[in-house]
């Protein structure tokens, strides 16, 4: 697997940290974050956190217990990969054991270790409970400052690809879409690979339009704009589709057998997030092939 390829030339990657939480949606997580920084041979930082809040909310023997099966949890993983991969603790990669929010941690540490890249797998739940209760891999890829790697559970397969040859990057002609669209053309330059830039229309604006051809090569315009000249040498072509957002998405990328989606995200300022902008964790949950997520602006941390 060439999952270094997944990031473009020029960017440099020695410290990877990949979350589990031992779930088979993280084993594949874990798989590739390893393949990753072998193949980067950058550090690779295994981390699993005791939500402690949660657990010290049912008393402490609850806490000493989560403790304490993490601890076995992490073991039973040191085996596993020596017996599975030959890899060695403290050489290969490092383990540790975090505590308190799950986002928050994985962040703090990604800070404190100089993080290059994080690696997460989202479990796709569904349903109001998750959109109140929050998304750690959500809450990570918005607040993180360098990009994050989704593994959906609709990615498993396609997380044991081959270097990316088709790429998919939704651009709304934000900031955030903007960072996002240069990350790919930089990623598709340097793989060889084709790139598709998608803009979503609301079928509310497009109703009414006297003239939708040039209302989508306006915004065409716009887009090769957007690309410039990180353009050069890079197969790509341009799409405007009118529909619900993450459903376009969605079906562009099985159309154009997408194997990476790269987008741009707004930063997380609350739980409201979900309700008010919520294409990204969707279009994450869903996807068929994993997510590179990059944001668009920075947040004080």
């Amino acid at each position: 697997m060439v999952t270094a390829q997944l990031i473009p030339a020029g960017v440099g990657i020695h410290n990877v940290l990949i979350a589990t939480d031992f779930s088979c949606f993280s084993n594949v997580a874990l798989n590739f974050g390893l393949e990753l920084a072998h193949d980067y041979q950058a550090t690779a930082y295994v981390v699993s956190v005791v939500p402690t809040n949660e657990v010290l909310l049912a008393g402490p023997e609850a806490y000493v217990a989560a403790k304490d099966a993490t601890r076995r949890d992490l073991l039973e993983l040191k085996d596993e990969l020596a017996d599975t991969r030959s890899y060695v603790e403290g050489k290969d990669y490092h383990l540790y054991m975090l505590e308190g929010a799950p986002a928050d941690a994985i962040l703090e540490f990604a800070h404190q270790r100089k993080i290059d890249l994080i690696v997460v797998a989202t479990h796709g739940r569904r349903g109001l409970g998750k959109v109140l209760m929050g998304s750690v891999a959500e809450k990570v890829f918005r607040q993180s400052p360098v990009p994050v790697l989704t593994i959906g559970p609709h990615a498993r397969q396609a997380a044991h690809r081959q270097a990316p040859q088709n790429i998919l990057v939704p651009a709304d002609l934000t900031p955030a879409s903007e960072r996002a669209v240069r990350y790919a053309a930089a990623l598709a330059r340097a793989r060889k690979a084709t790139l598709t830039v998608l803009h979503v229309l609301s079928p509310a604006a497009v109703k009414g339009v006297p003239n939708r051809t040039a209302t989508e090569q306006g915004i065409k315009i716009k887009l090769a704009e957007m690309l410039g000249r990180d353009a050069d040498g890079v197969r790509y072509s341009l799409r405007v589709e009118a529909g619900r957002v993450e459903t376009i998405i969605l079906e562009t990328a099985d159309k154009i057998e997408a194997d990476l989606l790269v987008m741009g995200v707004r930063p997380w300022t609350g739980i409201l997030d979900r309700l008010m902008w919520p294409h990204a964790y969707e279009v994450v949950r869903e996807s068929p092939c994993p997510v590179v997520t990059v944001r668009g602006e920075s947040v004080e941390r």
